[in-house]
């Protein structure tokens, strides 16, 4: 009932490219036939659910694909010793900044800084959530010191700092790294 689309196209879609690759879906629906329900499944929905449920289904079946998305990017976590987008390459075991070929020296905040951000590309983070992840043990720092940093880190990685391609502003909300090769 989506307008303008279908949600198992939709599901398609958001398994194909994109940020949303790997978020966990359950498609709740009407639809009770075995074949709604195995193509809803090879769209790539991690769980299908259909009208009328119960609440208590319903939370056990979320938490069970929570359960499942967490674990497998633990796992992932784990496989994962190098972040790359664009021309960054972030080593997370030797704590190593590569830009466009070169290496770059980096403060524990910047690279931290940065390794989220390319980690998570796309992704647009508050000011406080950055705060939160990269400063979470620092008691004097405040929201404009993740401007300060930003800042820092782009006058040694941006090829144009006033003009930055990696590191963007989302105004009046905080910084995303850039989601488009």
């Amino acid at each position: 009932m989506l307008p303008g689309v279908d949600g198992v196209t939709l599901c398609s879609a958001a398994r194909l490219e994109g940020v949303n690759r790997e978020t966990p879906i359950l498609i709740l629906t009407a639809r009770d036939s075995e074949s709604d329900k195995v193509v809803g499944l090879e769209s790539g929905a991690d769980d299908y659910l259909t009208k009328p449920f119960g609440v208590r289904e319903f939370v056990a079946r979320v938490g069970a694909i929570m359960r499942r998305s967490a674990r497998g990017e633990e796992r992932s976590d784990l496989d994962t010793r190098q972040v790359r987008a664009r021309d960054v390459s972030i080593d997370l075991e030797r704590r190593q900044a590569i830009i466009r070929d070169g290496v770059v020296d980096l403060t524990k905040q910047e690279f931290d800084l940065l390794a989220l951000l390319v980690s998570r590309r796309g992704i647009v983070f508050s000011r406080a959530a950055l705060l939160a992840r990269v400063w979470s043990g620092d008691t004097y720092v405040t929201e404009r010191t993740v401007d300060t940093v930003v800042s820092r880190l782009r006058r040694k990685i941006e090829r144009d700092p006033q003009d930055p391609e990696l590191i963007l502003t989302a105004w009046g909300v905080g910084y995303k790294f850039a989601d488009v090769e």
